[in-house]
């Protein structure tokens, strides 16, 4: 078989659409219009179809849930310190005299002290 030229091609597309113009053929005209676009189709054919398919949707498996047990915990936590009022008895100072007895305020200092604390079971999520 012949392979038609780009050439030819438009010689033919040139000579169909200039001889016979659209007053004169009528519907010839569009006839020759159709089969020239169908030799341009010939000689360049289109390319092959893309066939796109979708990627299926993911399925996000639920993570494993790990229990975590209760327990018991040291913490150090702090003890506010206090004022006490403490009764002092009558005494007899180091020179000999008598000091009547009396209430004095005193501070107990703050402190830490170690604590035993229970931590619930609780399921950990990542």
């Amino acid at each position: 078989m012949e392979e038609i030229s780009i050439d030819d091609l438009g010689f033919g597309l040139n000579f169909c659409f200039h001889h016979f113009p659209p007053a004169e053929a009528g519907s010839s005209h569009r006839v020759l219009k159709a089969l020239a676009l169908g030799g341009l189709l010939a000689v360049f054919p289109p390319p092959p179809p893309v066939f796109m398919s979708r990627a299926p949707e993911p399925y996000y498996y639920p993570l494993p849930r790990e229990y975590v047990p209760g327990h018991w915990e040291m913490t150090r936590e702090w003890v506010p310190g206090t004022w006490e009022r403490v009764s002092i008895p009558g005494y007899y100072d180091r020179w000999g005299r008598w000091v009547a007895g009396h209430y004095e305020n005193r501070q107990i200092p703050g402190y830490y002290a170690e604590r035993r604390v229970w931590i619930e079971g609780y399921y950990r999520s990542y």
